[in-house]
């Protein structure tokens, strides 16, 4: 599983910029001292989502891709010491996601969502195939099918905005269409590969709430997946990026 210092400091840049422009929207309006303070306690604050409990369903938007771990044998080409242990990524591509959860406290919620990733691109070449005793050029496309049940543990903030991870289980089932291209001869092999499984989701993202009920978030997560389907060895998983809508219910 890898989550590069570009992706976290990218996330974590959104989230601390959206708490300064709430911190200073604040700041700069005289109304958001000047209520009384009982008033304070009869209205919520337009899309506060420390004071929001219910239902959700949600969709949207996923790039998603595939990281190996290089090493352990695994490193044929171009392979340096300094990256003996680095992650190899596939050429990826959009999906689509579907979530519904329950808001149960201000700190956590309950969800189910779904994802459909693919077809993600896997080339490697100098494979060893222990089933043909030779060595392969390994072309693939891969897609997968990912159900999550989650846990979020959630950190509201300003009076939009909040900062969520995520752990849980996921079912996967996964198939990829191969190409296998002898790398010292002429044998052709063409296959399908299929694979059902349950692994361990992570993630994390940030989230910004409108007009009270709409709300939008910007996460990533990763799955892990069986070795398989790429022909690795190593550690694989599924990563994505994901923009989502969200329609709350009720709570206010």
């Amino acid at each position: 599983m890898k989550l590069s210092a570009q992706m976290i400091r990218g996330l974590l840049a959104f989230g601390v910029a959206a708490f300064f422009v709430t911190t200073s929207v604040r700041a700069q309006d005289p109304a958001a001292t000047a209520s009384a303070p009982a008033a304070a306690q009869v209205s919520n604050p337009v899309g506060a989502p420390e004071g929001w409990r219910g239902f959700y369903l949600g969709a949207g938007g996923a790039y998603s891709n595939v990281s190996v771990l290089v090493g352990q044998g695994d490193c044929y080409d171009s392979c340096y010491w300094g990256d003996y242990y680095d992650y190899d990524e596939g050429d990826g591509d959009f999906g689509y996601t579907l979530h519904a959860g329950w808001r149960f406290h201000q700190y956590g919620a309950l969800e189910v969502s779904y994802l459909d990733a693919g077809p993600i691109g896997w080339d490697k070449d100098l494979v060893y195939m222990p089933e043909f005793n030779d060595y392969y050029n390994n072309r693939i496309e891969y897609s997968a099918r990912v159900t999550e049940v989650t846990v979020l543990g959630i950190l509201p903030f300003g009076e939009m905005f909040e900062v969520y991870a995520k752990l849980g289980a996921a079912f996967s089932e996964g198939e990829s269409v191969q190409r296998l291209d002898q790398s010292f001869g002429d044998q052709v092999v063409t296959r399908s590969v299929s694979d059902n499984g349950t692994d361990v989701a992570w993630g994390l993202g940030v989230g910004v709430t409108f007009a009270k009920v709409f709300h939008v978030r910007l996460g990533f997560e990763s799955v892990g997946i069986d070795e398989d389907v790429l022909n690795t060895r190593n550690d694989t998983t599924l990563d994505s990026f994901l923009l989502e809508g969200q329609f709350r219910f009720g709570g206010y």
